[in-house]
């Protein structure tokens, strides 16, 4: 295992899933001001914490590569990488490990942990390929989740020209999940996209669409003066369409809140906290408040009493 080998100041195999969208964690505006502060900066490396799962993951990163390869039956392994490969000055990828077989056939063996994921249930492994370590605290799973492997390692085999690739899973420390898979033409073609469109966002100070009402409410540089603008035809219906939602909710809301209290006031006569109705089920919670001393003149003490909550729980019954 070697340090870091790629530079923030480009597109790099593991950021992937967050400039296409696949990410929980990082946004592809988060990835955007990362590579031009970087750039600007002069920054290759910002420090980082990765937390524990990770560093664990870095300790025994070459024990989960050579026990992948040997279970896999691949012999030409190699695990040092010093320099990350490139493709086309868009993309750069640094590897946990490689190999070269020979006509190696690969069959899913659930009893194993061996899952093919992208070639039926059986590949042949032929020429170099790549090998990804991963280790987490989630449970196992037999397709990992785009953003746990897939996308990087795509993008390690569209680096390296290699036309297959392994990820390596370590689950809770305890099992070692094994996917294979082809070299993806149709998902590789999207990476170059997604790629030389970041590139091209780098270079311009493009910011991508938000992807949350936070994300699009934070401000870039000063603060601007007022600017007004003319809505197109999409916009102008876009427009409308939220006023007429935001009316309609409203009444909605006031409906809502007008059905529960005569609901309560209906259970409050048979003084009842579980209505049956069809197929739904009411339940009106009720919770222990604590005694209190006073606080001030104004906050008077309160004593331990029980009392019902202000919103109903409604629950859909299977018929």
């Amino acid at each position: 295992m070697v340090g870091k080998v790629t530079t923030i100041q480009k597109m790099s195999a593991s950021r992937l899933p967050n400039i296409m969208g696949y990410s929980p964690w990082s946004t592809p505006n988060d990835e955007l001001d990362t590579t031009i502060r970087a750039r600007k900066e002069g920054v290759h490396h910002y420090e980082i914490q990765v937390g524990e799962a990770a560093d664990w993951g870095n300790e025994f990163e070459d024990q989960i590569i050579r026990t992948a390869a040997r279970r896999l039956g691949l012999k030409k392994l190699k695990l040092e990488y010093p320099e990350p490969y490139i493709y086309k000055d868009i993309l750069q990828a640094s590897l946990d490990g490689g190999a070269i077989a020979d006509d190696l056939v690969v069959n899913t063996d659930v009893d194993n942990n061996i899952y093919v994921m992208n070639s039926g249930d059986s590949i042949t492994l032929q020429g170099k390929g790549v090998l990804e370590a991963k280790l987490t605290r989630v449970a196992p799973s037999d397709a990992p989740a785009p953003y746990r492997g897939p996308i990087q390692l795509q993008g390690q085999m569209l680096c390296t020209g290699a036309q297959w690739g392994v990820i390596a899973t370590l689950y809770q420390g305890v099992e070692l999940y094994i996917y294979v898979y082809k070299a993806d033409a149709e998902m590789q073609q999207k990476i170059v996209l997604a790629c030389s469109d970041f590139e091209r966002r780098v270079r311009d100070e493009d910011w991508y669409p938000a992807m949350s009402a936070a994300e699009a409410a934070d401000m870039k540089g000063d603060a601007p003066e007022d600017v007004e603008m003319d809505a197109d035809n999409d916009l102008q219906e876009k427009i409308e369409r939220l006023a007429h939602l935001r009316t309609e909710l409203k009444a909605y809301e006031a409906l809502v809140k007008d059905l529960q209290l005569d609901i309560m006031n209906g259970m409050k006569e048979k003084d009842a906290n579980i209505c049956n109705a069809g197929r739904y089920k009411v339940t009106w919670p009720v919770r222990r408040i604590k005694a209190k001393p006073a606080q001030t003149k104004e906050i008077p003490a309160v004593e331990e009493h029980w009392a019902r909550a202000q919103t109903l729980k409604l629950e859909e019954l299977n018929q």
